[in-house]
């Protein structure tokens, strides 16, 4: 037990519950995929997740960020905080929903649902209602130091989420009994949020307290709204260029390598506390460098086997309706690489966030611009190449920015030898996959 405590700290059970997370959609994603309920209605699933996550992703994710910059700088608030922002986040919820509601028909035509109508409508509105509020759990956890909560929470509503949606199409061939189950599982989530919420706050309504936060939550979600955006823009140019069948195929294959994702995003936030703290020192760069090497040797191999593996590993964890998939996964596999260029970890320790935004906001109009003219000639796959180009234009202003404030070059915290040795074999890997998939 020692030795557990010595590991699980809170960040690594929130890195866990997202992982967990991750395996829940990949699984249920799998399962569907072997079941008689078709692709359109596979493509169904993925846009009824769309729709949801894009109309509250922003100002959930502002709010959970600005909750806990809070917590830290207004413990005197604490008796009272987790309510009231339970209240904001379930009265925003609601409005969202409505939103929804009343734009039903400009939203199905956006993603390209036939008949201005959103299937599974009621389903939809009530998810949207009782997962928004549901993202507080972990957050208090964390707040509250809670790690082996914050593990227990994920193991058992992300297990219950998956044997929710996927037993009941496996039992009936019918997407929307697994849909009621998601909304099950959801609801639960909801009930442990609300004994949460119980336990660790006062219930006291303040209306001045609420005030505060929404004040301050403002510039938050405006930066959610611009970094993590972009993942939401390929899916719509695709859902708005496409019928459902090929939005599935290309939700299934564009997803960023986890095992890239999940460890160098944990590695550039731990940096960047360490550059707040000790400041813009070389022991500070030569520790980036080290500890992203490191990575470098153990992660990008394994995307590499990923990316020559995919031809054989998509028909057969999904179905041969996929196989097209697999092309999609390596493009956004190759982009993962870009990953390891972190001069994001040193501008965020400096609390330089403007140049973040501006960076963000050219690889939004990249991905949709160039996304836009590719797809007309070479379909879905154009909307990948310009997430690639979208990134790594990103990146390169955020090296220049770094360069240009602080002095520091990009070799002062990265090893660019290395960086371009596995930047070549990952280009080799993808050429390689390309032959193989055509």
């Amino acid at each position: 037990m020692s030795i557990l405590a010595k590991y699980l700290n809170s960040v690594r059970a929130l890195q866990f519950l997202q992982l967990f997370r991750f395996v829940a959609l990949l699984l249920i994603g799998i399962v569907l995929s072997k079941t008689d309920i078709g692709i359109s209605q596979i493509g169904t699933y993925e846009t009824f997740l769309l729709i949801s996550g894009a109309a509250c992703f922003f100002w959930t994710g502002g709010m959970l960020q600005t909750m806990l910059s809070m917590k830290r700088e207004q413990q005197q608030e604490k008796t009272e905080a987790y309510f009231n922002i339970f209240l904001i986040f379930t009265a925003l919820a609601l409005i969202t929903a409505l939103a929804v509601f009343l734009l039903q028909s400009q939203i199905a035509s956006f993603v390209g649902f036939s008949g201005d109508r959103i299937p599974y409508l009621k389903i939809l509105l009530a998810y949207i209602a009782l997962s928004c509020p549901s993202n507080l759990v972990e957050y208090i956890y964390l707040v509250e130091n809670k790690p082996y909560r914050i593990a227990i929470y994920g193991a058992v509503v992300f297990t219950l989420q998956i044997l929710a949606v996927t037993i009941p199409v496996i039992m009936t061939d019918d997407l929307g009994y697994g849909l009621y189950g998601l909304l099950l599982a959801t609801a639960v989530r909801f009930v442990w949020l609300a004994i949460v919420v119980l336990r660790y706050s006062r219930i006291r309504f303040s209306g001045k307290y609420m005030g505060f936060f929404l004040k301050l939550s403002g510039p938050f979600i405006l930066s959610v709204l611009i970094v993590k955006g972009i993942q939401y823009a390929d899916s719509f140019l695709v859902s708005y260029r496409f019928d459902e069948g090929t939005y599935a195929m290309f939700r299934y294959g564009a997803k960023e390598f986890p095992l890239i994702l999940l460890p160098v995003t944990a590695f550039s936030e731990a940096m960047s506390s360490r550059i707040a703290n000790n400041g813009i020192i070389a022991e500070s760069l030569e520790n980036i460098k080290r500890e992203n090497r490191h990575l470098m040797h153990i992660f990008i191999p394994a995307a590499m086997i990923a990316i020559i593996a995919s031809k054989y590993l998509y028909p057969l964890v999904f179905n041969e309706d996929f196989y097209e998939s697999a092309l999609i996964f390596n493009l956004y596999c190759f982009a993962s690489v870009f990953r390891f260029i972190t001069p994001e970890c040193i501008l965020v320790g400096k609390r330089q966030s403007r140049p973040i935004l501006a960076a963000a906001t050219v690889n939004i109009l990249v991905n949709v611009v160039i996304g836009l003219v590719l797809m007309n000639f070479i379909g879905i796959i154009g909307v990948a190449i310009a997430f690639i180009l979208g990134n790594l234009t990103e990146k390169l202003i955020l090296v220049s920015v770094v360069k240009s404030i602080y002095g520091v070059r990009l070799r002062e915290y990265m090893d660019t030898r290395i960086f371009v040795y596995y930047l070549l074999l990952m280009m080799a890997s993808l050429a390689v996959s390309i032959v193989m998939i055509n």
